[in-house]
């Protein structure tokens, strides 16, 4: 495993490999915590300007999920139900999915006479971004005492290492209260996108989260109802936390990967166990995405060059606004995190040319777009689905699948994959998710692919060729497509790639 890692920083076959051998052991829990040990192990050798390179290169399509983004926390105890309406409007307008912590909508509910799936409803019907869930627990909404709620964030503002909380605070609940509403725990999920579980009591955060086999609840549930499931880890001690943390996801079966440093990063080395963190999680991650909930300016600098793929933040009151992008005696309770990680996730991309993009609405609802066209005779074809060892999509495109956003393009646009003609030679111009289902769905004779990505192009025509499907690549000459396809499809759902490719030549369109 040392050389296949060693190698990998330089080598995007072997990636390709690697991550195609890791999605077959975890799909049949058959990846071992030896296994594990050994990638960790692997990139504990590496250099930190090598493991940023790994991460990077398992950031790329289709190795793992190439957006970077935002998650929004718009709720705190502290507000009013008009200002947190609000606060989730405006996280709508800007096109990132929005965070939402239970328990303040719980406290919210109780101060506005309402039960706190009242609020939740209020929330979902007022936007369309993906919604996700956290600090839910086995009888829905988890709920705290003030001091929980209200908490100044004293162990970010003080800094690392974590040796408890330095107001003595523990993960005390109130639940009698939780179980007043338990009867709303299903109608919660059904209404979220993703929802979060933590693992951090295995890694022995006993003060500060759930046990385990209460978040095995909640992941049943998820999973029964068809939602992204995250779960959130530590750093800790950068190698027997991380490992911990790395086997308890992976036993949950999540989704997308939530690592948190700051306070809780007490490795000696802490931007090299950050960016390690990160690293190894690309590799493992099943659905592709990496996030982090708690990140010093710093570690979130050193995890976006490693291939983080998301940093929450927060509102004013939110905790998530002062939990990334701050450093010691500067992260506090009142910081409004947004536009200083918005800031950080920018300066990162341009200033070391990161290949990646920032989420935004227009790309939000191309997945969406494209989740509803991956349906072929009523079955989806999205991840979890996959070809010739590889998902189609990532946990993006479930949370894009379990929005408002796709549910409302119904009024507008109706065409599925049953609605494409089939052909012996079958022309798709771009290489990507939207290729792939076309392909494995028609099963044509020959495609004909091209793609201004070389890699793109590249990773696209060896998936279907391992999936036996007869693929050329066409060194991204879209004519040199329509010249041996009898039929040729711009596969891309946003409008500005599809006009641009129809300005060139006259091939159809989805859109």
């Amino acid at each position: 495993m040392k050389d296949i890692i060693k190698n990998a920083v330089n080598d995007l076959d072997i990636c390709l490999e690697l991550r195609k051998d890791v999605i077959e052991k975890i799909t049949k829990n058959k990846l071992s915590e030896k296994e594990i040990i050994e990638i960790v192990d692997a990139v504990d050798d590496l250099s930190i300007e090598e493991i940023q390179k790994l991460g990077s290169n398992f950031r790329k399509f289709p190795l793992g999920c190439d957006l970077v983004e935002m998650g929004i926390g718009p709720c705190s105890s502290s507000l009013t139900l008009t200002e947190l309406i609000e606060n989730c409007i405006l996280s709508d307008y800007i096109g990132f999915p929005i965070h939402i912590c239970a328990y303040a909508l719980g406290d919210i509910a109780e101060k506005e006479g309402m039960t706190p799936l009242e609020v939740f409803k209020t929330i979902h019907n007022a936007i369309e971004v993906p919604i996700d869930l956290d600090h839910f627990g086995k009888y829905g909404a988890m709920r705290f005492p003030k001091e929980i709620t209200h908490c100044m964030g004293d162990c970010y503002y003080n800094g690392p290492p974590f040796k408890g909380c330095p107001k003595d605070r523990i993960h005390k609940r109130l639940i009698d209260k939780e179980k007043k509403y338990s009867y709303e725990f299903d109608d919660w999920i059904k209404l979220s996108s993703t929802v979060c579980v933590n693992v951090v009591r295995e890694q022995g955060g006993e003060e500060h989260a759930a046990p385990l086999d209460e978040m095995e609840i909640v992941a049943e549930a998820a999973k029964k109802y068809g939602k992204g499931l995250e779960g959130i880890f530590y750093v800790g001690d950068g190698y027997d936390d991380l490992i911990t943390g790395l086997k308890s996801c992976i036993d949950l079966d999540v989704d997308v990967f939530v690592v948190e440093g700051a306070p809780f990063n007490r490795a000696k080395d802490r931007l090299k166990a950050f960016a390690k963190a990160v690293a190894v999680s690309r590799i493992l991650v099943k659905g592709g995405v990496v996030a982090t909930n708690g990140a010093y300016e710093d570690e979130c600098r050193i995890g976006l060059r490693s291939g983080l793929n998301v940093i929450l933040s927060g509102f004013r009151g939110n905790h998530h606004g002062y939990m990334c992008g701050y450093s010691p005696k500067t992260a506090k309770r009142g910081n409004f995190g947004v536009p200083r990680v918005l800031r950080i996730i920018k300066e990162e991309i341009k200033n070391n040319k990161l290949d990646t993009h920032i989420l935004n609405r227009n790309i939000l609802k191309a997945i969406a777009l494209g989740s509803k066209f991956l349906n072929y005779k009523n079955e989806s074809l999205i991840y979890p689905n996959s070809l010739g060892g590889h998902f189609i999509g990532d946990a993006h495109w479930v949370a894009a699948k379990n929005s408002n956003l796709y549910n409302n393009i119904n009024n507008i646009y109706n065409k599925t994959i049953d609605d494409i003609d089939n052909c012996s030679k079958l022309g798709l111009l771009g290489g990507r998710y939207i290729a792939w289902g076309i392909a494995k769905a028609l099963k044509p004779d020959e495609v004909y692919i091209s793609d201004a990505n070389k890699w793109v192009e590249k990773a696209t025509v060896k998936i279907l060729n391992d999936a036996k499907i007869n693929a050329y690549g066409c060194n991204g000459n879209d004519k040199k497509v329509m010249e041996n396809a009898d039929k040729s499809i711009i596969t891309s759902f946003i409008p500005e790639i599809v006009l641009r490719i129809k300005n060139k030549i006259d091939a159809e369109s989805l859109i």
